[in-house]
């Protein structure tokens, strides 16, 4: 009775990440797999394998939730990270930098400082760099916005190995900052889709809309860090 204890505890225990794709990854589907092993082994009466697949189970979601973890923060990390480096364009395009150029020459060096970070996967302090260098160039003023801070329209990038998706377009804070608000985007885009089935196919070049929410006002559209009136 005690090892049959352990081992529903054991199963309990072991997370059901949230559905996304990153869930989908080697160690999430052993996890999955040796967790049917423990329920068959439990069915059976065969206790001490139940025990052994339950923490096999176990480690390994542990090592898929590791794996998500760093993955989003390196979505985050990159996301502030292109945040920061469309301000800094658009303060030297628009000839603000000659304003303060101590506090530019700042802003450029933690810039530099995040993407170095970046490089070498330290996406924590990558995205603490990124966000001293956005509030710096944000003090010069920020990007002409039409009739809102916020995009109607989003123009998908491109962005080799670390292309966008539907969830990470939904994670920007100038979206939703809500990963798991991809849905509503998808369903107002799907007539636009190469595979109106296939959430996962979106190519760089698309003009995504974004539907407003509750107390939301959208106008102009995304692009590379400013929001335009049309899409180029």
């Amino acid at each position: 009775m005690k090892r049959l204890m352990i081992v529903l505890l054991l199963l309990v225990s072991i997370p059901y990440l949230y559905s996304q794709n990153l869930q989908d990854n080697p160690d999430y589907r052993e996890s999955l797999r040796y967790r049917q092993l423990s329920e068959e082994a439990l069915e059976e009466g065969d206790y001490q394998k139940a025990q052994e697949y339950a923490e096999l189970s176990k480690e390994y979601a542990d090592k898929s939730d590791a794996y998500i973890t760093a993955r989003l923060a390196q979505y985050r990390a990159n996301q502030l990270l292109n945040r920061a480096e469309g301000l800094k364009s658009q303060v030297e395009r628009s000839g603000r930098s000659s304003q303060d150029p101590d506090s530019f020459a700042r802003a450029v060096g933690f810039l530099e400082s995040a993407r170095a970070l970046y490089s070498n996967e330290a996406y924590t302090n990558s995205a603490d760099a990124s966000r001293s260098a956005i509030a710096l160039f944000e003090a010069f003023g920020g990007p002409q916005v039409i009739g809102s801070t916020l995009p109607a329209a989003y123009v998908v990038r491109d962005m080799p190995g670390n292309e966008d998706c539907y969830w990470k377009i939904a994670g920007y804070d100038f979206i939703y900052d809500e990963y798991g608000a991809w849905y509503p985007i998808y369903l107002a885009n799907k007539d636009k889709m190469p595979d109106p089935e296939n959430p996962d196919l979106i190519h760089p070049g698309m003009v995504m809309t974004i539907p407003e929410r509750p107390g939301e006002t959208r106008s102009g559209v995304w692009v590379e860090g400013k929001i335009q009136a049309s899409a180029p």
